[in-house]
């Protein structure tokens, strides 16, 4: 039977073989997959950077892609222990819990989860996972996968490593949104070598463990490979540093989640919704984000961001005007200005300056609670496996492996100074967002805690 072909902007022809990767087909056609069209990867960034209009489907189909060649690269390097049965359903298994690791994420991503807190994406990719009445759900449940994949989420399938490809610092997730989200934003930082990344990967054992089929993790090879990998993390650094947190990007996504979090509390006091309501906004809203997983699934960007279109136009009478205000601004992309202040917030000088510029706010007939937004952003550039250990998370430090044991790892300091001076170090920037009309009352107020802005 012949390939199944995706024509892709990063790596170019996508192949599925369909009869070794049906089901990978068959996930890809599901609806509930399917979804991800409308959720964009990067959220609010496209009012930032214009190219960034790729979606989590995209990104999605990408990683599973991602998944596919790292194991083909170490099965072809002779890495993977396994009988050919047990090997072929690993690989599939690997595949598709990659391609289905971002299924549950909401509306704008990351900051539906800000506003209807009840639940985090992850959890969500379980429930669809194993929601019998959806397409999903079915397939892998006539694949005998459901446990499977659930397994690998949360790091207790065996063998190992495979969890390890899903998630980890050289996972099929970052290996694809690197590359990705460089191209669509059309900067540079986010690129590396990949193909000597999957030359040089290896599955090799913690300490003296040589039990066959023991705890093999994915690793790099020490004197090859360990270059490409220290490129792959300041790369993703730099994204952060320049793209990710970008402050208008930020402005735009503090927006979007006020605008969310202003639908909720004016139903709250008003009891009533703006019009027009799309029906899964207003169960959304009803609930507070309570949803069966039928109803979340009818959630995405283009039904907020049309319902917003709407309301920005609407009569004065027809929707909140703090609701309607923030949706003009968000359509026409009038976005907040933002300053980044030092990171002493808790100081009392701030505190009081702070209640006088809210005051301010109140004034000039700006409610700060919408209109004076508090940024902050926060990254872990490098967690070393001291850092796992001590807080109790999965290992990211990257394993140097040499004759099937892990020698050393990238956050030694005689392996890369560079990886070392971000290791364990919180990167937090915090700002403020508001009108352009509150400009100079922001500046002359906070002045002496405004910190000066690298972008």
């Amino acid at each position: 039977m012949a390939d199944k072909y995706l024509r892709d902007p990063v790596h170019g022809s996508i192949r599925f073989d369909k009869d070794r990767e049906r089901l990978i087909i068959d996930l890809i056609n599901t609806w509930e997959f399917q979804r991800l069209r409308r959720i964009r990867q990067l959220g609010a960034l496209f009012l930032t950077f214009h190219g960034a209009e790729h979606t989590r489907f995209t990104h999605s189909v990408g990683v599973a892609f991602m998944a596919k060649r790292i194991f083909d690269a170490l099965e072809d390097a002779g890495q993977i222990p396994l009988r050919p049965r047990a090997r072929e359903r690993a690989r599939l298994v690997a595949i598709a819990a990659s391609l289905l690791h971002d299924l549950g994420h909401g509306p704008f991503s990351h900051l539906y989860e800000k506003v209807f807190n009840d639940r985090r994406h992850e959890e969500w990719t379980r429930l669809i996972v194993r929601n019998g009445r959806g397409e999903v759900g079915r397939i892998l449940r006539r694949a005998g996968l459901v446990e499977d994949i659930l397994a690998v989420y949360a790091r207790t399938y065996r063998p190992s490593f495979v969890s390890d490809i899903v998630s980890s610092q050289l996972d099929a997730d970052r290996l694809d949104y690197l590359l990705r989200d460089s191209f669509m934003t059309g900067v540079a930082y986010g690129r590396y070598d990949l193909d000597w990344i999957l030359a040089n990967l290896r599955l090799a054992r913690r300490g003296r463990d040589r039990k066959r089929g023991g705890d093999l993790r994915l690793a790099i090879h020490a004197t090859k490979g360990y270059h490409a990998a220290e490129q792959f993390i300041i790369g993703r650094h730099l994204m952060y540093e320049q793209v990710y947190y970008h402050k208008t990007s930020r402005s735009a996504e503090q927006m979007i989640r006020t605008a969310m979090q202003r639908l909720v509390d004016a139903y709250g006091t008003a009891g009533k919704f703006p019009e027009p309501c799309p029906a899964p906004i207003r169960k959304l809203v009803e609930t507070r984000g309570n949803l069966a997983v039928e109803d979340y699934l009818r959630l995405d960007d283009w039904l907020f961001l049309s319902a917003f279109a709407e309301w920005s136009r609407a009569a004065d009478d027809a929707v909140d005007p703090i609701l309607r205000d923030l949706c003009d601004r968000i359509t026409r992309r009038h976005l907040f200005k933002t300053v980044r202040v030092t990171a002493d917030t808790r100081h009392k000088a701030f505190g009081q300056a702070l209640d006088d510029l809210m005051a301010r706010f109140r004034r000039r007939g700006f409610d700060p609670r919408y209109y004076l937004l508090e940024d902050d952003a926060s990254d872990l550039p490098y967690r070393d496996l001291a850092y796992s250990d001590r807080m109790g998370t999965a290992p990211e430090d990257i394993g140097l492996a040499q004759n099937g044991r892990i020698v050393g790892y990238m956050s030694e300091r005689s392996v890369s100074p560079l990886i070392d001076s971000i290791r364990n170090e919180p990167r937090r920037v915090q700002r403020l967002c508001f009108p352009e009309a509150m400009r100079t009352e922001v500046e002359r107020r906070l002045r002496p805690f405004i910190a000066r802005e690298r972008q």
